[in-house]
């Protein structure tokens, strides 16, 4: 199914779609951010640490196949874009708009791109294919969308290329390679189940259920789209039929109407038989009987069943054609008969073999057009007395704990680290949008503070460790001496040369190394070269970035201190600099988001459900007895020697931890 090479033809014609495809984004995004249901597309999209496959799928059906592609993968992103509603347990794909898809994969990186069936979106081709991310599609059948795609010819083929085609043919069903949940309210055993109905598989089945003897097993009608209800409760009734619904009390009626999302595969669970919607009508081919299969219920199906033939091939199924007689002969066979021991799958490791292998790309510049007024942003940030001043001394150590890049870096959880270690340490900060008050606010370990200290300074305190908050910290560390600090660690000092420091110690996140470029292109304050400063360099993940100067370095990472205390579907709060390593720590432990907050780093967060996980961070801008669950990381060092030959060859002692 792999499209040939593009000819040049077939560029011209793609690059005028392109164009065409683009302009009519531009004029959709205003229109699409006034909706709530596409916002949640556009604006703060949440994304994964660099590296992760990104998985998407639209709806809830191809999301059965994509749980059972992820669960090989352990660092699977998945997506949905469903315009009806979102898929429970995955997160909102980012829109094909302009400035979205692009700001997206530059924060997100993807090692490689797997869209489940149909799912063909140009803008995420097009910027895949610029950024050297590898593209497969996989369960790739002969649907309608697929069909239309490739009427387009000269623009299907420039779209297409370099993308990995793997038909559900050549390599089987995934939806048969998952259990089936079982549902909180199950089903009296014995039901018969209408899944995915379409307008007429209703009327097709209600006629061959009422000829079959009584008593009758119950009658489940689920329909494709859930606004069709209403039409099929009404059709129910006018038969004289008593109904009931999902959403309302499940009383024991002749017909139950399932008006739910994402319900009806573990309804599937001790039905005796089922009929597949959409086997009536040849444009849809029928949909897949996975569901039931994997649930080891006897199908049946009408005539038109090509949309899905790996599923279906699957089957021991009762085929039935267009007339109720025909459909009640073959539920009675399908009812009188065992049912199907659930068939054994190699879809999932037929498709891994055959994924293209994941490529990250590197960090790129995220507001490229700002170069120009580079030379003047730092030219500016360099006129401070403090760049010519000669800094003030203290009597204790000073260890300046900071980062080359703005925010996310970890400088302040390895600030943490090292009073933990230093006996006698205080934190010194500047305390960020810590709000009116004094100038100097000490932070003691066991006292609530008066005025705040600012987010890191309070995380830190509640740690159990003593801090002080002052914008001018030449100050602040001569109060910590006062109160009895025989050591003063600045948190973010690598840019603040007011104090003199006995070591400087730089932090960076091997994520993004560079921050994508100077402020205001990325969020880098300092050159790479500023590097040569550092007495240590901490490098948090385990990939070492090249071009590290000739100093002694470290590695290290942020892991969570525990997530047995964390529920298995949570709702989640985040309002850090780089919300994605919590998102990726907690998916990668299995947890499901079942929603999200996301505000800007050292936001205002609003009302939040009982329970909702946050942050420390987030934490220490809520009071303690706030009704949250905290997420509590801390900091792993690879091998400690380093940084203890370095603090004690400036007379600074050190009890790391054994190991």
């Amino acid at each position: 199914m792999n499209p040939p090479p593009p000819s040049r033809l077939d560029a011209i014609a793609g690059c005028a779609f392109w164009l065409g495809w683009r302009l009519l984004g531009l004029g959709l995004l205003p229109v699409a951010l006034l909706h709530p249901k596409l916002r949640r597309h556009i604006w703060r999209v949440p994304y994964p640490d660099p590296g992760w496959t990104w998985l998407h799928g639209a709806s809830h059906g191809e999301h059965v196949a994509a749980r059972a592609l992820a669960a090989a993968i352990p660092t699977a992103w998945r997506t949905s874009s469903s315009p009806r509603t979102a898929v429970d347990d995955a997160f909102p794909a980012p829109a094909d708009l302009p400035f979205v898809i692009e700001n997206w994969l530059d924060g997100a990186r993807p090692g490689r791109l797997v869209l489940i069936e149909s799912e063909i979106w140009p803008g995420w081709l097009v910027a895949c294919r610029r950024r050297g991310i590898p593209v497969a599609v996989v369960q790739a059948r002969p649907s309608r969308g697929w069909r239309r795609w490739r009427a387009t010819g000269p623009v299907w083929r420039w779209l297409m290329q370099g993308v990995e085609v793997i038909p559900q043919a050549e390599v089987g069903d995934l939806k048969l390679s998952t259990a089936p949940s079982p549902s909180p309210r199950p089903l009296a055993p014995g039901a018969i189940i209408l899944a995915s109905s379409r307008p007429g598989d209703e009327a097709w089945m209600l006629d061959a259920w009422q000829d079959l003897p009584t008593p009758r097993p119950r009658l489940v009608i689920a329909p494709r789209h859930l606004e069709r209800c209403d039409a099929v409760a009404e059709l129910v009734a006018a038969r004289g039929l008593s109904i009931a619904r999902r959403t309302g009390v499940d009383r024991e009626e002749d017909v139950l109407l399932v008006d739910t999302f994402g319900e009806l595969s573990s309804l599937f669970i001790g039905a005796a038989a089922a009929v597949i919607g959409g086997t009536l009508d040849p444009a849809i081919g029928g949909h897949a009987p996975s569901e039931a299969i994997r649930a080891g219920v006897s199908v049946v199906g009408g005539p038109y069943r090509t949309a899905n033939p790996a599923a279906w091939a699957a089957a021991s199924f009762f085929p039935a054609d267009a007339t109720p007689g025909s459909l009640r002969a073959a539920l009675a066979e399908a009812l009188s008969t065992d049912p199907p021991l659930p068939p054994h799958s190699v879809a999932v490791a037929e498709t891994l073999a055959r994924l293209p292998s994941a490529c990250t790309p590197g960090p790129r510049a995220r507001h490229p057009w700002l170069w120009p007024i580079v030379p003047l942003v730092h030219g500016i940030g360099r006129l401070r007395p403090a760049w010519w001043q000669a800094p003030a001394h203290v009597a204790v150590p000073v260890v300046s704990v900071g980062g080359l890049t703005a925010g996310g870096t970890g400088k302040t959880p390895f600030a943490g680290w090292l009073a933990a270690h230093i006996p006698g340490a205080w934190v010194v900060a500047r305390g960020h949008r810590r709000g009116a008050g004094p100038d100097i606010r000490v932070g003691h370990p066991h006292q609530a503070p008066s005025h705040a200290l600012g987010d890191e300074l309070e995380m830190l305190r509640r740690r159990g460790i003593a801090v002080v908050s002052a914008p001018d910290r030449v100050e602040g560390a001569r109060v910590a001496i006062a109160e009895g600090a025989r050591c003063i660690i600045l948190d973010d000092g690598f840019q603040h040369r007011r104090l003199h420091r006995d070591v400087d110690i730089v932090c960076i996140d091997a994520r993004w190394p560079q921050g994508g470029g100077p402020i205001p292109v990325g969020t880098a304050r300092e050159p790479w070269s500023a590097l040569q400063r550092a007495d240590l360099v901490v490098v948090l993940g385990m990939q070492r970035p090249a071009g590290l100067p000739d100093c002694a370095t470290v590695q290290a990472r942020l892991t969570p201190t525990s997530t047995a205390h964390l529920p298995q579907d949570l709702d989640l709060a985040v309002g850090i600099a780089r919300p994605s390593g919590v998102l990726s720590m907690l998916v990668s432990r299995g947890h499901t988001v079942r929603s999200l907050t996301l505000v800007e780093d050292h936001g205002r967060l609003p009302s939040l459900p009982s329970g909702c996980v946050v942050t420390e961070k987030d934490a220490a801008r809520l009071p303690a007895s706030a009704d949250v669950t905290v997420l509590r990381v801390r900091v792993e060092v690879e091998d400690t020697a380093p940084i203890v030959a370095v603090l004690e060859a400036a007379g600074i002692p050190i009890e790391p931890p054994a190991g």
